[in-house]
């Protein structure tokens, strides 16, 4: 099993104690909900005896329907919650990856998103400063693969991890952040499937 698979393995475990924990609160809160409608059935009995077998049902139905709502918002929002966190400690793993496996990292992701055409490629500045010894050659020799040619830009860019990639003016935001908002539903949706399905 890699760092990477551990850390994942991990955050996962964290993320359902975090979600059962959560849960547990949301239900609580429901029930206490829930205690509070039978009370108001009970005195609203008292006061209309003529009308207390229809009001009960009306009041406890509507009591019970209210109840299951407030505990489907809050189980909704608790799975959101931890989901957004699981989805914020994977973006911190990649960005706190060995230099070596980060590297690599990158190197596949040029080989992904480099294209035709002359272009150049922008990382942070500390990235830039750490490039590894013939890293310039793996850029060339991905972007080559593509039909593309690619050199490192002096130029940093504000950018938490990943690159950017410019062609003929035109940018592309390749970096960890950008890439994780576009696929931000995916993801979600992956998360949401491997904690609460």
């Amino acid at each position: 099993m890699t760092g990477l698979e551990k850390i994942i393995q991990q955050i996962e475990e964290e993320a359902r104690a975090s979600a059962d924990a959560i849960v547990g609160e949301a239900e609580a809160r429901a029930g206490e909900i829930l205690t509070q409608a039978e009370k108001t059935c009970r005195e609203t009995l008292e006061e209309a005896q003529a009308q207390a077998q229809a009001v009960r049902e009306d009041v406890l139905k509507k009591s019970r329907s209210a109840a299951q709502m407030e505990r489907k918002r809050q189980l909704l929002a608790a799975k959101q919650e931890v989901i957004g966190q699981i989805i914020d400690k994977a973006l911190a793993s990649l960005l706190n990856l060995p230099e070596e496996e980060y590297f690599a990292l990158l190197a596949r992701l040029i080989g992904t998103y480099a294209h035709e055409g002359d272009g150049e490629i922008r990382f942070n500045k500390k990235d830039r400063e750490r490039l590894p010894a013939g890293f310039a050659r793996t850029v060339s020799e991905a972007a080559a693969a593509r039909g593309g040619k690619l050199s490192i830009s002096d130029e940093t860019c504000e950018i938490d991890g990943g690159f950017v990639l410019a062609y003929g003016g035109i940018e592309e935001n390749c970096s960890f952040e950008a890439m994780f908002a576009a696929q931000r539903e995916k993801l979600q949706d992956q998360v949401h499937s491997l904690l609460f399905a």
